[in-house]
């Protein structure tokens, strides 16, 4: 009989990191973000979303943004580098579903929180100290494949799929998901960073909208009739 694979609840505080939630996620599974991130002794000044959609409706993060950039060029990303090193600090910025250029990385600081949200794999992982990954429903799936590579990439490279399927068993009949971390984790010659369990929590405010979000989408909608 196999041993069971015991990992702890996730608890780390990301305030100031980079992180990856590597979806996609279902609304009703969602990680629970902002309870890592916020700081009260430094309290976000002001929150970013950077995304390729027109408006703002449908945010990964149900929050009210200061500022939204529309990334479709380059230059798009300098404009909104410049505009979040220069605003009030401390500063969450949130980035959907965006490949993020190599440059983009050196200029932050430990007062940019950065959430980077996807729905398809990443080749380069290294950017972040953290990753949340969706919940795995089927080990037999492209994203059960998805994980365990990403695992053997930043985690251990000897990490074998045995061991794998009986943590990902354990956190299916638990209804956990999936967190490595490198913050606070000492690295040794076998692993980097440690990992984690973690409970979902439900969108439940994704069918709200507010009056910005309101705005956001009759500007659009007026422009489609142009």
């Amino acid at each position: 009989m196999s041993d069971t694979v015991h990992i702890n609840a996730f608890q780390t505080p990301l305030h100031g990191t980079a992180i990856l939630c590597q979806g996609p996620f279902p609304k009703s599974k969602q990680p629970p973000i902002l309870e890592y991130v916020q700081d009260l002794k430094a309290p976000f000044k002001r929150k970013v979303l950077l995304t390729n959609s027109p408006f703002t409706f449908r945010t990964t993060l149900s929050l009210t943004y200061d500022a939204t950039f529309q990334i479709r060029e380059g230059i798009d990303w300098s404009l909104a580098l410049t505009y979040i090193l220069h605003c009030p600090k401390d500063v969450l910025v949130v980035i959907e579903d965006l490949p993020i250029p190599d440059a983009f990385w050196p200029k932050l600081h430990k007062s940019i929180t950065v959430v980077h949200v996807v729905s398809t794999p990443l080749k380069n992982l290294k950017p972040y100290s953290t990753v949340l990954f969706g919940p795995i429903e089927d080990l037999t799936t492209g994203y059960a494949d998805t994980v365990y590579k990403a695992l053997t990439a930043i985690y251990k490279k000897s990490y074998t799929q045995q061991t794998f399927k009986e943590l990902i068993q354990e956190l299916k009949v638990a209804g956990a998901s999936l967190a490595w971390t490198s913050i606070q984790e000492l690295k040794t010659l076998d692993s980097a960073g440690a990992l984690y369990w973690y409970e979902s929590v439900s969108d439940a405010s994704a069918d709200a909208l507010t009056k910005p979000q309101l705005a956001d989408l009759f500007v659009w909608l007026s422009s489609q009739f142009r």
